[in-house]
């Protein structure tokens, strides 16, 4: 029985053997097509990098004048200058009510620093809205600033909750 046994094991494992040696030369052969077409894409590669134009240094100087004058004459409104700074006075503003409220890391006034953060997003379009409107200059500072004005005056109310 023993004999038996040994026999099949062994006609297993020729099997075995023999289906690896059947996939490692199917094997070799897909490497050797994958060589053969990384060459092929090697010289494609080569010959489109041969017919590329040469981009000379001397060209781009130019453009980089060119993108230094756009640059130059991209100014911005006078009133959406404005209107950016009154926005970082709120900003900066917001931030110190802030701050205030959570000293030392207290979470306890989530509800409070919120307000204050909306009324900051709701000051922002505020400024947008008047920048965007056909009044003249000094109509539009006058309004951006009364924003300014009532954006500080809520914080201070929402600050003096607390106290």
């Amino acid at each position: 029985m023993r004999k038996k046994k040994l026999i099949e094991q062994n006609l297993t494992l020729f099997e075995d053997l023999q289906k690896t040696q059947f996939e490692l030369n199917e094997l070799k052969k897909q490497l050797a097509q994958n060589i053969d077409e990384i060459n092929t894409l090697k010289a494609q590669l080569e010959s489109t990098k041969a017919k590329e134009p040469v981009v000379i240094d001397n060209v781009t100087e130019p453009m980089h004048r060119l993108e230094e004058k756009v640059i130059a004459t991209a100014t911005l409104k006078p009133d959406v200058e404005y209107g950016a700074a009154i926005i970082g006075k709120i900003v900066v503003s917001a931030a110190e009510h802030s701050n205030r409220l959570t000293i030392g890391g207290d979470d306890r006034h989530k509800e409070l620093l919120n307000l204050i953060l909306g009324k900051t997003e709701m000051a922002k379009a505020e400024i947008l809205t008047v920048t965007q409107t056909d009044d003249s200059f000094e109509v539009k500072c006058a309004k951006m600033d009364q924003i300014l004005a009532v954006s500080k005056e809520y914080f201070e109310s929402v600050i003096a909750q607390i106290i």
